[in-house]
């Protein structure tokens, strides 16, 4: 067999001692003691293995679906992951959609101990959740019980250095620039913009290396660090995995020296205050109809809206992201038009109504119909899964699959009469109540998305549509996938 080994430390203070050197001798002694062949390691350097965000994972994963190995060796299985969902999908997929067989030097597993195994590993995989839980608690204490000891968590911000009792302390260079800054803007009639620009013209950069830019300035005016204060803003996350920004922020009395004084912080804060009140700008609401729905048609990002200058686009943001894609932003008008024009040639068939409650009938009936749902869904959660981790690399492929078992799965589900005729009715009048949202962004975007799950363009142009449940049976009542695609003009079928 062709065994491949991964090794991860997880932090920064580790780089360079022996545990990298300790996993990678266990690992060729396991390999050695089962016959088979280390064919090489895949090795992770001060990674966290909370996130998928490390580069030798990646590079495992890519080889892994081209069968380049036959199986793969851990020292600890919380080395591939701390998440145990995570960790169960990780293995799940490399074994069952890759053959490939998972081992742990130091403990039980499923391939090694059958199911036995299956079960320590799993019980396992639960106290490597609980330590990555447990540990980022008591790292938030720590950091806590410092800000309160007047100790600087994070870098130094520009005008400290820190020691390596990692107390702040005033660089003269930088402090300068602080100084300078401060008392430029407390001057009133200089803007965060020009504070920046004069600081780089006077030669002075940030701890990077890199100018200043106005948010880095508009954030160095309101820090009380230079007051001799210690800032610390609680850590939280939200249900969908976003940072809770509105955690409060707590400042302590630092143990290092201020830079400049209260009364020169507090005049910068009054002109910033008259500034915002003199130049307080009217609040416009952009809303946009395809926001939400609309995705590229070259790389499947969803693409975000976006007002530059007064004028609307849907933008890309493949290249956010550090991916490839030739395509950038489009005019929010010019699409909203052809997709509006495209509903206008969705006319359900005379004789859907009677389809549909055939349909729903033959589907009431089928003592099958619950399972085969169920394995679509599976099916379908398992694919984004692999797709959002790098496991599929061709988009078109995972497009098309992807696309025919939503359509087969909205087949199987059979749906309320009263949605049927609503989405009859919309496509039918359409332009009746197209006509009435004019002027109303809002009711505009309710009809979009409820009509379509998802929109791809590519070159201008919508290349693919994914209707709602609803429409796509009202819609869609008999031919081929070619009729579909004809019928609506598109590069692609319709799911």
């Amino acid at each position: 067999m062709r065994y491949v080994g991964y090794v991860r430390i997880s932090s920064e203070d580790q780089v360079g001692n022996f545990s990298l050197d300790a996993q990678k001798r266990a690992i060729e002694k396991y390999v050695h003691d089962q016959g088979g062949v280390l064919t090489r390691f895949y090795i992770e350097e001060a990674k966290t293995a909370t996130n998928d965000d490390r580069p030798a994972f990646q590079e495992m994963r890519r080889d892994a679906r081209r069968h380049l190995f036959d199986a793969l060796v851990v020292h600890k299985f919380d080395r591939l992951a701390r998440n145990r969902e995570n960790a169960l999908a990780i293995k799940s997929l490399l074994r069952r959609d890759f053959g490939i067989k998972v081992f742990s030097v130091t403990e039980p597993s499923e391939d090694s101990d059958g199911p036995v195994g299956a079960l320590m590993e799993g019980i396992m995989e639960s106290v490597a959740d609980w330590y990555s839980r447990n540990l980022a608690t008591e790292v938030k204490k720590g950091k806590y019980e410092r800000a309160q000891q007047g100790l600087h968590n994070n870098q130094a911000p520009f005008g400290y250095d820190k020691t390596e009792q990692k107390t702040l302390v005033i660089n003269p260079h930088e402090a300068e620039g602080v100084r300078l800054a401060f008392e430029t803007y407390a001057k009133g009639g200089w803007s965060d913009t020009k504070v920046a620009r004069l600081l780089n013209s006077k030669g002075y950069r940030t701890k990077q290396g890199k100018l200043f830019s106005k948010e880095m300035i508009r954030d160095l005016l309101q820090s009380r660090t230079y007051l001799g204060e210690i800032r610390y803003k609680g850590y939280r996350r939200k249900s969908n995995g976003s940072r809770d920004v509105s955690t409060e922020t707590q400042w302590f009395k630092g143990q290092h020296e201020a830079i400049i004084s209260e009364e020169l912080y507090d005049q910068c804060q009054e002109v910033r205050a008259k500034a915002a009140k003199h130049h307080l700008p009217t609040p416009k609401i952009h809303v946009y109809p395809l926001s939400g729905i609309l995705y590229c048609g070259e790389c499947q990002i969803k693409m975000r809206a976006q007002n530059l200058h007064g004028y609307r686009y849907y933008r890309c943001r493949a290249h956010e992201l550090g991916l490839d894609c030739s395509q950038r932003g489009i005019v929010a008008e010019e699409i909203e038009r052809k997709v509006v024009d495209l509903i206008r040639t969705m006319k359900p068939p005379a004789d859907w109504k009677q389809h549909a409650i055939e349909a729903i009938g033959e589907l009431l009936g089928n003592q099958e119909l619950k399972e085969r749902v169920a394995q679509i869904e599976e099916m379908i959660k398992r694919m984004d899964f692999r797709w959002d981790n790098g496991f599929i690399t061709d988009k078109d492929e995972y497009l098309q699959k992807r696309l025919g078992l939503q359509q087969e799965l909205e087949q199987l589900k059979p749906l309320p009469m009263e949605e049927l005729e609503t989405a009859a009715d919309i496509l039918t009048n359409f332009e009746s109540h197209w006509e009435k949202a004019e002027g109303n962004p809002t009711e505009q975007q309710r009809l979009m998305h409820l009509v379509f799950e998802r929109i791809w363009i590519k070159n201008n142009e919508v290349v693919s549509v994914c209707l709602r449940p609803n429409y796509h049976v009202t819609f869609y009542q008999s031919g081929s996938d070619g009729d579909r695609t004809r019928d609506l003009g598109l590069d692609r079928a319709a799911c």
